[in-house]
Formats: C-alpha cells, sequence, structure tokens
C-alpha cells in the first residue's frame, strides 16, 4: 500500500509546546507519522492538528500573500525589479512565487487539514474533543479555500466558473475548478461547522488558534465578498458584541501585545521563515529593512492621521517618514528575532465589513453604518467623520480600511477588487496600471495547468 508521511520540523515542536488545546511536547524533531496509522486517538489527532495550524505562520500564508497582495494594490512598493509583476499588475502563469507560494501555501494547508477531518472522523471514541478537532480542521480548510478564491477565482460573481479547485479529502487527483457559487456553500458550510463546534474565543490568551469568533469573524468577510450583505452586516455585528475588544493603545498592540491582544481573533504565532523561528530574515526585516516599503500614495493618506505614528516608523529613521517608508506596525519581532506575526482578523475589521455591508444592504441603516466607523476612530484618537450619502460613504469605509489595515494584510487590494467589480470606482482611477479587469484576479499556474491536461481552465485573459 502506499503510504503518505507528513513530517514535523523541530519549529512544529515549538509551537505546539504552545497550544493551548493539548500538551504535545513530546513530539521530537522530524518525527514522522505514518497517515496510515498516525490519528489512533484523540492525542494524536491533536498533533496532527498542530501541523495544520503550522501552516498560518509559514512563508506563503503568513508573509507572501499578505506582502503581494499589498504589492498589487496602492499602499505597498518596492524598488525590486523582481517584484514588479505584482506592483504593474502584470502576473505571468510562470511566475515561479505564483506557484511556490500563493498558489501551493493554501492548498498545502488543505492537504494538511483534509488527513486530519479524514482520519479524525473514523476515530471510534465518544470523546467531544472529537467534533471540535475535525470542527478546527474545517475553519483551516475554510480559510484557505477562500484565500484562494480571492487571488484566482472571479469571486464577485455568483454566475462565473471561474471558481476554485475544491479539495474535500486528501490525495485527490487533479479536478475541474468549482463554479464561484460552489466555491462558496463549500466555505461556508465548512465555517458553520466551526461555529457550531470550534473552542470559544478567550480573552488573555494566545489568538493562534480556531474559535467560534473567528470562524463567525472570516463567515461575515465571505458573506461580505459573496454580496450576502444582509447577513454579512448581522454576523459582523455579532462579532463586534464581543468578547474582543477594540485595544485601547494601538501602538502597544503591534510592539507588545502582538497576538495576546484582545483585539486580535486570529494571528499567526509568529511569522516562520525558513522552518526556524530565530531565522534573522522574518517579516519584521523585511517591511523594515527589506525593501517592502509604503508607498508614497499611502504616507500622504496617513499625514494627518494618529494611527501614523506606529505605521511610518522604522529603526532607520523615525523622526523623518519622508525618508524612508517602512512599516512600524511590524518593526518589533517576537522573542527578540525579526519575525512577528500575521494578523488574520483583527476585531476592527468586524466593524469596517459592519459599515460596509449595512450600508450596501437594501434598506440599509446609513446612520449606523457611519456610527461603527466613527466608534472605531474615536478609539483610534481621530477625528469623527460625516458622508453625504451612499456613495460618499462607501468611499469613507474604503479609505478607513486602508487607514486601519494598510500594508498589513492586503486587504487594500481585495478592496479595490470589489470595488472597482462593483462599479464604485474606475480601475484606472485607482491605479494606472489596472488597464485590464482581467488582471484582477491572478492566473492559474500555468505549471498547474499543464499538469491537469486540461482539466484546469485558465483565467480569462492570461
Amino acid at each position: 500500500m502506499k503510504k503518505t508521511y507528513i513530517y514535523f520540523s523541530c519549529l512544529l515542536m515549538v509551537m505546539v509546546q504552545a497550544c493551548k488545546l493539548t500538551d504535545v511536547t513530546d513530539l521530537k524533531p522530524e518525527h514522522k507519522l505514518d497517515e496510515s496509522t498516525v490519528v489512533t486517538d484523540i492525542p494524536s489527532a491533536d498533533k496532527l492538528l498542530a501541523g495544520t495550524y503550522y501552516s498560518l505562520r509559514d512563508e506563503p500564508l503568513a508573509f507572501y500573500l499578505p506582502a503581494y497582495a499589498g504589492l498589487m494594490g496602492v499602499n505597498l512598493t518596492s524598488t525590486s525589479a523582481g517584484l514588479a509583476p505584482y506592483i504593474n499588475n502584470d502576473v505571468m502563469p510562470n511566475n515561479s512565487t505564483l506557484n511556490s507560494s500563493l498558489y501551493a501555501g493554501p492548498y498545502a494547508m488543505i492537504q494538511t487539514a483534509n488527513f486530519v477531518i479524514e482520519k479524525t472522523t473514523a476515530l471510534k471514541v465518544t470523546d467531544p474533543r472529537k467534533f471540535g478537532i475535525v470542527a478546527e480542521a474545517r475553519f483551516l480548510r475554510a480559510l484557505a479555500h477562500f484565500y484562494t478564491l480571492r487571488l484566482f477565482g472571479q469571486f464577485w460573481d455568483i454566475n462565473s466558473k471561474f471558481g476554485i479547485e475544491i479539495k474535500d479529502k486528501p490525495n485527490l487527483p487533479i479536478s475541474a475548478r468549482a463554479d464561484v457559487k460552489t466555491s462558496y456553500e463549500f466555505i461556508l458550510a465548512d465555517l458553520d461547522e466551526a461555529i457550531k463546534n470550534c473552542p470559544d474565543y478567550a480573552t488573555g490568551t494566545i489568538k493562534g488558534y480556531a474559535t467560534k469568533l473567528a470562524a463567525k469573524a472570516i463567515k461575515s468577510k465571505v458573506l461580505l465578498y459573496k454580496k450576502d450583505y444582509t447577513a454579512a452586516a448581522l454576523l459582523a455585528r455579532e462579532v463586534m458584541n464581543g468578547p474582543a475588544t477594540l485595544s485601547s493603545n494601538f501602538v502597544n498592540m503591534f510592539q507588545i501585545d502582538k497576538y495576546h491582544s484582545d483585539e486580535v481573533i486570529l494571528a499567526a504565532i509568529t511569522f516562520a521563515n525558513n522552518n526556524n523561528i530565530y531565522y534573522e530574515n522574518g517579516k519584521t526585516y523585511y517591511y523594515t529593512l527589506g525593501g517592502y516599503i509604503l508607498s508614497d500614495r499611502y504616507t500622504t493618506l496617513l499625514a494627518n492621521d494618529a494611527r501614523k505614528a506606529i505605521i511610518v516608523k522604522t529603526t532607520r529613521d523615525p523622526a523623518d517618514p519622508a525618508k524612508w517608508h517602512g512599516n512600524g506596525k511590524f518593526s518589533k519581532g517576537v522573542d527578540g528575532s525579526r519575525n512577528d506575526t500575521e494578523y488574520y482578523f483583527r476585531l476592527a475589521e468586524a466593524y469596517l465589513i459592519y459599515a460596509e455591508a449595512e450600508t450596501r444592504r437594501g434598506g440599509g441603516n446609513l446612520a449606523d453604518a457611519l456610527a461603527a466607523v466613527n466608534a472605531l476612530r474615536t478609539k483610534r484618537g481621530v477625528g469623527t467623520v460625516s458622508a453625504a450619502g451612499k456613495a460618499e460613504l462607501l468611499g469613507l469605509i474604503r479609505t478607513e480600511k486602508e487607514l486601519e489595515l494598510g500594508a498589513e494584510s492586503g486587504e487594500d487590494w481585495f478592496d479595490i477588487v470589489r470595488y472597482i467589480t462593483n462599479k464604485d470606482v474606475q480601475a484606472q482611477a485607482i491605479k494606472a496600471s489596472l488597464k485590464d479587469e482581467n488582471k484582477l484576479i491572478l492566473p492559474i499556474p500555468q505549471v498547474s495547468v499543464d499538469a491537469s491536461a486540461g482539466v484546469i481552465l485558465q483565467n480569462p485573459g492570461y
């Protein structure tokens, strides 16, 4: 019988030692687990689940995806010639990082999650933790499929055939892409299971694991992208009600609290590079000294905003941000290293999802939407704003997301795509390189298209 092995490095051991779900400190470096026998009980299922969580901190999801999405937007840039295709919105199907990181990264997490789901479901045990393990794995599977849909699928068109290749079992053969409607249904079904059976969110803990609140938060975002605005607004409002709370100190959230902050709903338990937590080339290095810099446009946007105190500030020239446009959110690593976390979801985003969904839904209360924006702004120490009508309010919300989340997780790029496809803005008015609306999503890597012998369709325009 063919056997598939999953390898865990010493970095995984460091991660699972911090895991609140189970004590797996006996997991040794380079421990080899045979997938035909690895999950024999709940402790071994939890060990395999820890391998799926590792993907949240590995380079593809914790660095490349947010950084490259940021480069495609208007808040992040670089002088590196190798990054020019992303900055110029002209990535070709044979781009090496396209396949190795942006496409393969999420599917690696999906593969491991599918092993967890399959093997844990087959356990003949009555321990209720069984359902929690499966729910957490389904949350991670949903997150990875959603990220893939945002990057590679026509997520804005529920009738489009250009969704994603869904993987619901490990080691599946190549299959055709599902349509967008089916892609959303699969993602939402996983999130519903996570909402039902994941652990509760707890304040005062590391926010590196799936919880009911994290599942609700991600689902509210998925519903916003799906254009189910009523449901998105209701769920985002529920997330806003706690137990997560907006930070009272924006600077400390990034410099001290990090993934311990009770504003953070889901984060990576530090950014990994070369499978070594202390490798001196992590996210802190890239965003401050490694050439991923804030655009002139973004520093200008921040000029009169209190949040610039942490965003536009680095060790190179903290007194004069005009000389160096690094990202101060990531200027201080964790545990004395240059590695930092990725904030997959902060409570602030729920406020902005609610504001947009409430504005867009039929019969939405614009005053309530504006109040959510102003509640966030007040917490950040900046003045309140006003808007005359729906269109102006939508523009204000997008700007507020830039001020709050810009150059952090690539969210400004996905907002640009949604606003263009919703006909709220003109593509080239946002960015001159957006001459071809086919380039609002990335091409499927050519190696994947070729390997499928025509089963996987390339995106239009590539």
